[in-house]
């Protein structure tokens, strides 16, 4: 019994330190963006980081025995995951983040389990219930409330509906991927949406940034942008599905509001951004409806909490 208690603690420490990791992404892209970097560029690098690091443990997991072989509806799923949750998707958030305050955009990711619930009801048939409407009316009203000024004066940031956006896809790859991907080898998976998006967003900076690929010939304080990917990405991403397969969804629920109030207090603590009544009693409420949607979706087995920002990552 003590062996058992003491494995979940580990879990429990590790998904913790996911969540803050990944709840501090905004923090770091707010510092990469004053020193010139447009979201675009800095994905870009995210993604030549990621890719690299995801490269080299799938050569590992191969001399292991593992096998790339994809079905139909694998190779359907993954490109549909990769045009919602590692292009359109962080490239929304991203650019968001360049209008809003980086708590703001914590606060405003809040309604990502209320999203991944929603097109699971929709796409996969999951049941509506009670906890649903609860928490979903919780999340909603927390949102009202944080942007309650700009809405009575019609000046809502143009960053906030992009990084409602930005949520909504990151739910929808999270069912897509689940509806359709069936891959053993998830890492491989990752890899090569990681890879597809890689290049499309190196499509899109060629014919939209006026200045092509010259950011990669003089970067502009690189380390932080190098930094990003694997704090944010890449150790998020292997703690949180580790500690996940062996905790409950109100475990994961719990943790990952613990992480958005870190990401929110260091966001004032190193940005010195200010929080108002509004956003701390919002996000209070933000986290009373995660606890209470974050119930696990019976059919398919689905955690509605998910890290934010994972982008191509995400499943």
């Amino acid at each position: 019994m003590q062996f058992f208690k003491r494995a979940k603690n580990i879990d429990l420490s590790l998904m913790l330190v996911a969540v803050i990791l990944a709840n501090i992404n905004p923090i770091f892209a707010k510092m990469i963006f004053q020193s010139g970097w447009s979201p675009a560029e800095m994905y870009f690098v995210t993604l030549i980081v990621i890719v690299v690091i995801m490269l080299l443990n799938q050569v590992i997991n191969m001399e292991q025995g593992g096998k790339w072989g994809m079905t139909k509806d694998d190779i359907f799923g993954t490109l549909l995951a990769t045009i919602f949750g590692g292009v359109l998707g962080p490239l929304l958030f991203f650019e968001g983040l360049t209008m809003v305050s980086a708590s703001t955009s914590i606060i405003l990711t809040s309604m990502l389990p209320l999203f991944v619930v929603l097109f699971a009801i929709l796409l996969l048939k999951e049941n509506f219930t009670m906890q649903t409407v609860l928490g979903g009316a919780l999340l909603i009203g927390a949102m009202c409330l944080l942007l309650w000024n700009d809405i009575m004066s019609f000046q809502v940031s143009r960053g906030v509906p992009l990084i409602m956006g930005s949520s909504m896809l990151s739910a929808l790859t999270i069912i897509v991927h689940k509806k359709y991907v069936k891959h053993r080898h998830i890492d491989a998976v990752i890899l090569v949406r990681t890879s597809l998006s890689l290049v499309c967003v190196g499509m899109w900076i060629l014919f939209t940034e006026g200045s092509g690929f010259e950011f990669l010939f003089e970067p502009q304080n690189i380390w932080p942008v190098l930094a990003m990917p694997i704090c944010s990405f890449i150790i998020p991403y292997f703690l949180y599905f580790r500690a996940l397969a062996n905790l409950k969804a109100s475990d994961a629920g719990v943790m990952e509001a613990l992480g958005r109030i870190f990401g929110i207090s260091a966001a004032a603590a190193l940005l010195g951004e200010s929080l108002g009544v509004q956003h701390l009693t919002s996000a209070v409420i933000a986290t009373f409806g995660i606890l209470i949607i974050n119930v696990p979706l019976t059919k398919w087995k689905i955690a509605p909490s998910r890290l934010p920002g994972i982008g191509p990552m995400r499943r």
